[in-house]
């Protein structure tokens, strides 16, 4: 199921140490390279306009602040994203509501079909 991620460099923005552990060892067990984990905000919109990942998983509050600015980055790039919260999907922003989002706690299946989907999405 993971096969068609691999290789694939996978942003992820994620201020939650333990979390951001558990998700870069989900990606490297599916064979995505991680770029990241990216725990603030200034650094996380930085790298999303620097470019040079297939996919981003962001979670919807770095440090008590929204993720809006990075996901406005990525978009402007074209890059299929998933965010990832422990509240509720509502908090997204209308033109981010289409976005597969993941409800804390998750399983590394479920990143993997939410990471494919974004893929898929993205190229019609």
């Amino acid at each position: 199921m993971a096969g068609e991620l691999q290789g694939l460099r996978v942003l992820v923005v994620e201020d939650e140490f333990l979390v951001a552990l558990d998700i870069e060892l989900m990606l490297s067990q599916c064979g995505c390279a991680v770029v990241g984990p990216i725990g603030d905000l200034a650094t996380a919109l930085r790298t999303a306009q620097e470019g040079g990942f297939d996919l981003a998983l962001l979670d919807v509050n770095i440090g008590g602040q929204p993720v809006t600015a990075v996901a406005e980055a990525l978009l402007a790039r074209g890059v299929p994203m998933v965010f990832c919260t422990g509240y509720q999907v509502e908090n997204l922003p209308d033109r981010f509501g289409g976005r597969p989002t993941l409800r804390k706690p998750f399983q590394a299946v479920d990143v993997v079909a939410a990471l494919r989907a974004a893929a898929r999405a993205s190229t019609g």
